[in-house]
């Protein structure tokens, strides 16, 4: 046995191992800090004592961080999901206008796990997961990091309705209940509510958005920068309609306009696109996929030729979901950031 010294007296050195505390039956001759052995040997010194009065806040962070990882991975296995890592370097991407990419001298770090997965779905595999850092060059704050942990899972033939309850009853199982707790929200899980993105411009700002003014909307909501309608309908939406989003339940917002379709299937003119809100925070993205290669070389200038190539065997009817992990774990434990505690 073996653990670091957190307290001593005349007879006894208790040393904390593996979340939990032991006492050995002599007092050490090594320091609060140390790392010993049941023989009092010396294993490893603590060379910075600042750091033992945060010792257990910081070990408590990241065994509570684990075990929430192994609770996610352990829950879509159970539903006969696959782990799968794929590539975080890639020579060619699907390059989409909204999101930030960092390049390298050696290719681009993956921004998600997708296009790789969906490669291995055109092969035949039907029920995939990965949860593996992902990188974007946005600016950082409480709810972004150029580094962030992402969760993807895919299914042949399911709808993105039934990937989308799958994910809620996931933030149960780890919630460990229906009412989830965050600030000054408590939401119930046991009910979802859906909300087309055109029928939430009319519900709160009676704004039809198939009919508007953009030059109007961008002077009366003093949005300023882009001329296009999707940006301005998006700045009008993270300004002004998100706070509205899973206060009570959880939200799902869908049928988005085509512009920000991405890599899901347009459908009677809008994006089969699905986002789930709580407690106005974004958590996931699903989406029915786009699986012809004709119209994915369509919507992008830049498209992963081996991803085009993979889509021509085949990709059957799929639904797909993203979920950003380091917020998922930041409300569930009730956090102000999705930064890791420092040291």
């Amino acid at each position: 046995m073996f653990g670091r010294i957190v307290n001593k007296t005349q007879k006894s050195t208790t040393i904390f191992q593996n979340g939990k505390s032991y006492n050995l039956p002599f007092k050490s001759k090594h320091n609060i800090g140390d790392i010993i052995d049941s023989k009092d040997t010396l294993l490893a010194d603590c060379k910075n004592h600042t750091l033992l009065d945060k010792f257990n806040k910081i070990y408590e962070y990241y065994n509570k961080k684990l075990n929430f990882l192994e609770k996610i991975k352990d829950f879509l296995k159970n539903k006969g999901y696959r782990e799968v890592v794929t590539s975080k370097l890639k020579k060619e991407i699907v390059k989409e206008r909204n999101i930030n990419y960092i390049k390298t001298p050696y290719g681009y770090l993956s921004s998600s796990p997708e296009i790789e997965m969906k490669k291995l779905l055109c092969l035949g595999f039907d029920k995939l997961f990965e949860l593996n850092p992902a990188y974007r060059n946005d600016p950082e704050d409480n709810l972004h990091s150029r580094e962030f942990l992402i969760l993807e899972w895919y299914e042949s033939l399911a709808k993105p309705e039934e990937i989308n309850q799958e994910f809620v009853e996931l933030i149960k199982f780890l919630n460990g209940g229906s009412l989830l707790r965050y600030r000054d929200y408590t939401v119930n899980l046991g009910r979802v509510d859906y909300i087309t993105y055109r029928e939430l411009f009319k519900k709160h700002l009676s704004i039809d958005i198939e009919k508007a003014d953009f030059e109007k909307l961008k002077r009366e909501f003093n949005i300023y920068g882009s001329d296009d309608p999707s940006d301005i309908m998006d700045a009008i939406f993270s300004l002004h309609l998100q706070k509205h989003l899973g206060t009570n339940n959880p939200t799902i917002v869908y049928d988005f306009p085509s512009q920000r379709a991405a890599l899901a299937k347009i459908e009677n003119g809008w994006a089969k696109r699905y986002e789930l809100y709580i407690a106005t925070v974004e958590l996931s993205n699903c989406y029915l996929e786009e699986t012809d290669p004709e119209n994915i070389k369509a919507r992008f200038e830049e498209a992963d030729s081996a991803f085009l190539r993979a889509l021509e065997l085949g990709m059957p009817p799929t639904s797909g979901i993203a979920v950003g992990i380091d917020r998922l774990f930041m409300l569930l434990n009730n956090l102000s950031s999705i930064k890791d505690i420092k040291w």
